[in-house]
């Protein structure tokens, strides 16, 4: 079942690698590992357990992981205690191209030195009214599309010209919804075909400045997609998104241990629906005892389904061009 292992990136509980991430590689071979809080004592210990993980995984799986975190700034920053605080893209924003320019360059000198080479950010979502207490109002550029796609460019260029890759989210746009996707089931049911057209502009902008990942919202938009959320649409996802858009690098489904996801759609129909969709990779962030029937469910939809697993070689093919842009990684250069 090596093959399924390529699809996942998991998050693990503890600082160190012994304490249950080495048991986690060597039995579910994940392609990558995302950081939170809980894994984080101080600077010098990150460092430490992204060495020691990429030892790990160089000896048992022969290659290197990939390593994401999100730290957008201002409420959604991993790092915050241990390296450069940053502010929101609300307050980035209201200081223009130049601040959004040159946090972009701290956050990535931040996440080199530890060996991080992904960061899911930026949000690319539109919320109209910021004040209005919306759940993604200080984490955006702008209230227009215009805004949020000049800014949320130039924090992607600037980041991937530092060697890190940047992640527009949260495709196609979260900023209608009502209710986060952590806790409940969003359904934006009264957006009209040309307001989903507009919340796409600045995702067909990040993909315009080379954006190298997108992660999808688990909310359902009723204009394009009456019955499946974004992240296993193919509506949205492989026609709007690789076809029309034209976007060829790694597609990420947001967390599936949040509840709009994890509450309604099994490992099985999770698997077969994103595979067929074009996910590349499913996040299993924050319940370790969910990986283990994911990576079995992947497995066994491949062996089952001669398109899935020819949709899995062009993921492959995705995934090995994010690696071959990262190379093999700090241990290496040593």
């Amino acid at each position: 079942m090596s093959d399924a292992g390529i699809h996942l990136f998991i998050g693990f509980k503890g600082v160190g690698v012994a304490e249950e991430l080495k048991a986690l590689i060597k039995e579910y071979q994940p392609a990558g590992v995302v950081l939170f809080k809980r894994n984080i004592e101080s600077g010098k210990q990150l460092e430490e357990l992204v060495l020691s993980a990429q030892a790990e995984a160089l000896e048992t799986l022969h290659r290197p992981l990939l390593f994401a975190v999100d730290q957008e700034g201002g409420s959604v920053q991993r790092l915050a205690e241990h390296f450069t605080p940053i502010p929101s893209a609300r307050a980035m924003a209201e200081q223009g191209e130049e601040s959004v320019a040159r946090w972009a360059a701290l956050c990535a000198a931040d996440l080199r030195k530890i060996g991080v080479q992904i960061n899911f950010a930026p949000v690319l979502d539109v919320v109209a009214d910021a004040g209005s207490g919306h759940f993604m109002g200080s984490r955006t550029f702008g209230s227009t599309p215009e805004q949020v796609s000049q800014l949320g460019s130039v924090w992607i260029k600037t980041l991937q010209a530092s060697g890190v890759s940047a992640t527009a989210k949260h495709f196609p746009g979260l900023g209608r919804a009502t209710l986060d996707p952590h806790h409940f089931a969003p359904v934006i049911g009264e957006a009209r075909k040309e307001d989903f057209e507009l919340d796409l502009i600045p995702f067909r902008a990040a993909v315009g400045a080379g954006v190298h990942a997108v992660m999808t919202s688990h909310a359902v938009y009723r204009a394009v997609d009456p019955a499946l959320p974004a992240t296993f649409s193919n509506e949205i996802c492989r026609t709007h998104l690789r076809e029309r858009m034209g976007f060829e690098g790694v597609l990420f489904a947001d967390d599936l241990d949040m509840a709009a996801i994890c509450e309604n759609y099994s490992p099985e129909d999770s698997a077969r629906l994103g595979l067929g969709c074009s996910i590349d990779f499913f996040l299993l962030c924050q319940r370790s005892e969910n990986i283990e029937p994911m990576y079995r469910a992947i497995s066994d939809q491949l062996k089952a389904d001669a398109r899935l697993e020819s949709f899995h070689r062009e993921s492959v093919t995705r995934i090995e061009r994010l690696r071959a842009f990262h190379g093999r990684g700090r241990l290496d250069a040593s």
